[in-house]
């Protein structure tokens, strides 16, 4: 056995040339795989208690030492200049931060108004509202960065929301001005629904937690063959008793430690689970997340209810829209009308494309996948696709056994599941830690290791579809950045030797509740542009934007969507090569 000890020393160097290697590498070029410096295996010198007692070693203190950066990795924040801005004015002194609650945005101050036309509103208009950010004493904000949620929806006489709404477009003006919009694409009596969901303190604060990428009181605990266990995560604080044990797989996108064990050793490990001093998170318990004030609360204005004549502007518009290849969903501009994002809206509960034209429609989903492999590889939303499969084509379901701890439950088994009349296979395989489950190492695969073993002769009845994002929620970015750089050049690979296999990667879903590992849908907001913009420039890849569809009709009481919109999920998949 092999050593894999770390001194503080060669840790704290050991991230910080990791940092800068995925900097460097991304200003370079966007198609070379983000290098490391980690050397999993190697044996380091070990931590003596001097050097112990004299360097202080975790992430956020990494960062600011060698990299002056406050608030973690700035990699991520090209993608989202509206809190650059935000964390630049805070970096540079000229916004003081924390603030005083009172000078935080609140909803019950914040106005909204509706630029209502004279002549009215048709099919085809768009309904313009501008949002004015307030603080507790009602005074204009000067600056932006608050999270809005806006969507317009389908209301009846009496205010019921139907099934038919669309995801609005929001623009940041950096003043405490906000404009948001959407695309009118039905009739009769629509209403426009906003919610302030975090202040801009509020989402500074948020970058500031995941920055430390060691969330309080959660901890990932691994056990050793001797049945010693031990902490384990991307950032690890060396102590006076304990080494580190180097467990990063750089060509994986990983990047792991463990404490050694009582006897300074690195043994393999056996079993990880996740373990929490409390239920409780952060988001929704302290005055920057106040559900009464600040935290995910309607913003009440006047004239949001809009009546619109009929016209046959939609009818028109989706006579004219192309058939649904694989990359269609990767456009990130879909509706081409004066402003929008929008990749499609419901109509009375069902979901149409403003992307392309579905393939789906004169094909049941059993005929659309007759012959077909296909790979679900990401986290529990990924497997609900693989259990709709499962139950709508009547799948022979073979999950992997495996050895678990009492009362412990290990979802994320791998699965295959057949339906041999129509020669369909479906796999389901998780992604690699930090993931939220407790299981053997065989439970947590990486995506990169799955995508190797793909069988390379049957690549034109192959598809793969990869989603992972919210056991990352509370790491800095750079990590999950890390692991989508090595799927992007696996999946290269695998495009290489598999001519004709057909990947999508899944987008991340909008969910409105709040749980200790998942606390919050900025998180999600933040990573799901990332996700996008990593694999546009590969070509014959695609993606599923459930973000607009969750946001429309979302689930208020669980991370997880319903099975209802799970379907919705894969029949937009199928809509792309059926």
């Amino acid at each position: 056995m092999r050593s894999r000890l770390m001194s503080s020393r060669n840790y704290a160097i050991c991230i910080c040339l990791t940092v800068l290697g995925l900097i460097a590498t991304n200003l370079v070029s966007e198609k070379t795989n983000i290098s490391t410096n980690f050397q999993p295996n190697k044996r380091v010198s070990e931590v003596k208690q001097s050097e112990s007692e004299s360097v202080v070693v975790n992430f956020p203190n990494l960062l600011q030492q060698y990299l002056k950066l406050p608030f973690g990795s700035k990699i991520w924040r090209t993608f989202y200049p509206e809190v650059d801005v935000l964390l630049r004015l805070i970096e540079d002194n000229k916004l003081k931060w924390p603030a005083p609650i009172t000078k935080t945005t609140f909803a019950k101050f914040t106005e909204l108004s509706v630029k209502n036309r004279a002549e009215g509103y048709a099919v085809g208009d768009t309904v313009v509202a501008t949002i004015e950010a307030k603080n507790g004493l009602g005074e204009r904000k000067q600056h932006g960065g608050d999270y809005f949620y806006c969507r317009l929806m389908s209301t009846n006489e009496k205010g019921d929301i139907l099934a038919t709404g669309v995801a609005c477009d929001i623009i940041d003006h950096g003043n405490g001005f906000y404009t948001a919009s959407a695309p009118l694409l039905w009739p009769g009596s629509s209403t426009l629904f906003v919610d302030l969901v975090h202040s801009s303190e509020a989402v500074a604060a948020l970058v500031l937690e995941s920055a430390s990428s060691s969330a309080k009181d959660i901890h990932f605990v691994s056990t050793y063959p001797s049945g010693e266990e031990v902490d384990c995560n991307v950032g690890l604080r060396p102590n006076l008793s304990r080494s580190l044990c180097n467990l990063s797989h750089p060509e994986k996108g990983s990047s792991w430690f463990c404490y050694s064990d009582s006897a300074g050793n690195c043994p393999n490990v056996t079993y990880t689970e996740t373990r929490y001093d409390n239920r409780i998170s952060f988001v929704g318990t302290t005055p920057l997340f106040n559900r009464a004030t600040n935290l995910k609360v309607p913003i009440k204005m006047q004239g949001n209810v809009i009546q619109v004549k009929d016209s046959t502007y939609t009818s028109d518009l989706l006579k004219t829209l192309p058939r649904c290849e694989t990359e269609s969903g990767m456009l990130e501009r879909s509706f081409e009308n004066k402003a929008g994002y929008q990749s499609g809206f419901y109509l009375n509960g069902q979901w149409q494309s403003l992307q392309c034209e579905s393939r789906l429609t004169t094909l049941s989903p059993k005929q659309c996948l007759k012959n077909k492999v296909i790979y679900f590889l990401g986290d529990s939303t990924m497997r609900q696709w693989y259990f709709a499969l499962k139950k709508y084509l009547q799948l022979n379901d073979n999950p992997t056994k495996m050895q678990r701890k009492p009362n412990q439950d290990i979802w994320q088994v791998p699965r295959v599941g057949y339906r041999p009349s129509h020669n369909i296979t479906v796999y389901y395989r998780p992604h690699g830690l930090p993931l939220h489950n407790h299981g053997p190492p065989k439970s947590h695969t990486f995506i990169v290791d799955t995508l190797k073993e793909i069988d390379t002769a049957n690549g034109e009845n192959t598809l793969v579809v990869i989603n992972l994002a919210l056991h990352f929620q509370l790491v800095d970015p750079i990590f999950y950045i890390q692991r989508l750089h090595a799927v992007r050049s696996a999946i290269l690979e695998l495009q290489r030797s598999t001519p004709g296999v057909r990947v999508f990667i899944r987008g991340c879903i909008r969910h409105r509740n709040t749980i200790k590992v998942v606390p919050t849908e900025w998180y999600s907001y933040r990573f799901n542009n990332i996700l996008r913009k990593t694999f546009a420039s590969l070509p014959g890849v695609g993606f599923i934007d459930v973000w607009s569809m969750t946001t429309v009709l979302p689930n208020l009481r669980d991370i997880h969507p319903t099975d209802e919109r799970v379907w919705d999920h894969v029949r937009l998949f199928m809509s792309y090569f059926c």
